[in-house]
């Protein structure tokens, strides 16, 4: 077991974080102390004293703590003392106050110890926003709607999800549409813009058709939506979900944006992961797709997937783009909390990096070569080798929803179970969370109080 006595600072969460990346729980402890200056404690030859001095700050003990542990183990995780879910948003910080991006880099660089290979990624990142991205402005704001259904559970996840009847997603639906009104007659009276619509789940595409087209003629009328000049983005995640009925039926409606999301395209990993289509399933769900003119058509795959080779990774990415995907989100692999692989086994996360690592410079390299560009990032907790994911287009076919939620400068409207919003104060550059529970069951029991939490979205801008 391995001690670390952190003099002086008394939040050591972020020291547990990093020290994560290089152990695993039972092996060390973070222990706040509080020597005075020039105390020397007796060590142990696995003892170790972080900010000896008793002056340095936050990030100078995370780097300290991230040599002592790259010495002792021989690992050097690449995003060095970062440890957070938006690298951007802090390079953004940086940038906002030198204005130059090469300054920016190197900042990150010496600050946080990034490895030259990350830095890289975001400067591209952070030049594809800069170039054809503007900043949100500070009455607009973006709506999230849940569907929290799917036809099966992948082995991978921990989302706020469950398979239903037929007649509980449409009771489920009523709700929902019954919260799109009330939230919608308070949006009316603010004078505010919407940049974006989101359906995310779960599976949006467990809907009927004509359900997905009430839902979607309920937001545009109760949020007064031209969806000709916005985002408007629905899941159609799961192939063994999508119709040529409902893409017709949302594409009608002004929906311009789908995510048809395989993970693989290999048979046996689709088994594995507990996916019933088939990759010819994800194959005829493109070619329907392609031929209803939607302008961006999104596909995720996730490096590191159980029993995937560099080959098989490599086989489903070269197919994605030759079916039309011109908006390709890398995830690698999380096991988090909740999943029936962190069941079954808790430390996968720990193997297999170097194949990971193998399989996400393959995307760069190859994406790259064929127009995309990186355009944002996030990161997770249990990520295998605390690596990331991205986000590749080619130009201007990004997500304005997918930046907007990872750079936090703008309120977003949750609705349905599972939900998040997040309402954004632009002069204390704040967010405040204004969530909804995550069962669809008690969603509906709780109903009311679902509707009085929409109020914080506006409680001290109308009296309200």
């Amino acid at each position: 077991m391995y001690r670390f006595y952190l003099n002086g600072i008394k939040n050591e969460y972020h020291l547990e974080e990093l020290a994560r990346e290089f152990l695993a729980n039972d092996e060390f402890e973070i222990i706040p102390v509080d020597f005075h200056e020039g105390f020397s404690p007796r060590l142990t030859d696995k003892s170790y004293l972080l900010n000896g001095e008793k002056d340095a700050d936050l990030d100078g003990v995370k780097r300290e703590l991230y040599r002592i542990l790259s010495n002792l183990t021989g690992i050097t995780p690449e995003w060095g003392t970062l440890t957070g879910v938006r690298p951007l948003k802090l390079a953004f910080s940086v940038y906002d106050r030198c204005g130059d991006i090469a300054q920016t880099m190197e900042t990150m660089a010496q600050k946080y110890l990034l490895h030259p290979e990350k830095i890289e990624l975001l400067r591209r990142i952070l030049n594809y926003q800069l170039s054809y991205m503007e900043r949100p402005g500070t009455d607009s704001l973006s709506l999230y709607i849940h569907i929290p259904f799917c036809p099966t559970r992948c082995s991978y996840c921990s989302f706020a999800s469950s398979v239903a009847t037929s007649e509980e997603i449409a009771e489920y639906l009523e709700f929902l549409l019954r919260e799109v009104e009330y939230t919608g007659a308070k949006f009316r009276k603010m004078g505010q813009l919407v940049e974006s619509v989101y359906f995310g789940g779960g599976t949006p595409t467990t809907l009927e058709a004509d359900q997905l087209g009430r839902l979607v003629d309920a937001i545009q009328s109760a949020f007064q939506l031209d969806l000709s000049r916005i985002e408007f983005t629905i899941e159609a995640g799961r192939p063994d979900t999508i119709t040529r009925d409902k893409l017709e039926q949302i594409h009608e409606k002004g929906v311009n944006r789908i995510s048809i999301n395989p993970q693989s395209m290999n048979p046996q990993t689709l088994r594995e992961i507990g996916r019933e289509h088939s990759p010819e399933d994800i194959r005829e769900a493109f070619r329907t797709a392609a031929a209803m003119g939607f302008r961006i058509i999104n596909s995720d795959v996730i490096a590191g997937l159980p029993g995937e080779t560099p080959d098989d990774f490599k086989n489903t990415l070269e197919e994605l783009v030759s079916l039309g995907a011109n908006n390709i989100t890398v995830h690698t692999l999380s096991v988090k909390r909740g999943s029936k692989l962190k069941e079954q086994d808790p430390e996968y996360y720990r193997r297999d990096t170097e194949n990971v690592r193998t399989m996400l410079k393959f995307s760069e390299e190859f994406l790259t070569a064929h127009g995309f560009e990186p355009y944002y990032i996030y990161r997770q907790k249990h990520q295998m080798g605390s690596f990331e994911n991205v986000g590749y287009c080619k130009p201007e076919a990004h997500s304005v929803y997918n930046v907007r939620i990872m750079e936090e400068k703008q309120t977003i409207i949750g609705l349905g179970a599972g939900a998040i919003g997040k309402r954004y104060y632009p002069e204390s550059d704040r967010l405040e969370r204004i969530p909804n529970v995550g069962n669809s069951v008690i969603y509906k029991e709780r109903f009311d109080e679902m509707l009085l939490r929409k109020n914080n979205y506006w409680e001290d801008r109308d009296g309200n």
